[in-house]
């Protein structure tokens, strides 16, 4: 299980570093910024390096990730495409469901899916977009049983998403 503790470093891009803001749960690189909703207590933050943010709840061995990557080239990918690569690395991999949702005022595709990391099960929970030449992913990995109730504090993180220019 001591893998699923590194799942923030596993699931992300990496941008420019900068500096988040625990109180305004804002993450700002001088020009972008994006800030998501509050999660209770007991996930405790375990990275920020560039534009990264990452959580781990020790109760529900899972981790909740917020990052922007900002670039020129960002509205020539999909957004299926952007997935595809946070994807990398997982085995046995069966979407359970993938669709296209608003988030912050643009179109977001939202994949859950069940896969394996190094043969351990775990079920991903993704929310990719673009804004402004980022592009911007939330994810959760937790185990298939502790999934529901990392999801419901995961919801929050991703309603209280806004993402652009510095805000």
């Amino acid at each position: 299980m001591r893998s699923l503790s590194l799942l923030a470093v596993l699931l992300s891009l990496t941008g420019c570093a900068q500096h988040w803001n625990a109180q305004s749960r804002q993450m700002c690189d001088g020009d972008h910024c994006f800030t998501v909703g509050a999660l209770p207590s007991r996930w405790r933050q375990v990275q920020q390096e560039g534009l990264e943010i990452g959580f781990f709840d020790d109760l529900a061995n899972a981790a909740i990730q917020g990052n922007s990557t900002c670039r020129d080239d960002v509205d020539l990918a999909p957004l299926s495409s952007l997935t595809s690569q946070l994807l990398l690395g997982y085995t046995a991999r069966t979407i359970r469901s993938e669709s296209l949702v608003p988030l912050d005022r643009r179109e977001a595709l939202h994949t859950i899916v069940d896969a394996r990391l190094d043969g351990v099960p775990i079920v991903l929970d993704l929310y990719v977009t673009k804004r402004d030449n980022c592009i911007y992913d939330l994810s959760l990995a937790a185990p298939p049983l502790s999934y529901a109730r990392a999801q419901a504090d995961f919801t929050s993180f991703v309603t209280g998403f806004a993402g652009g220019r510095a805000l």
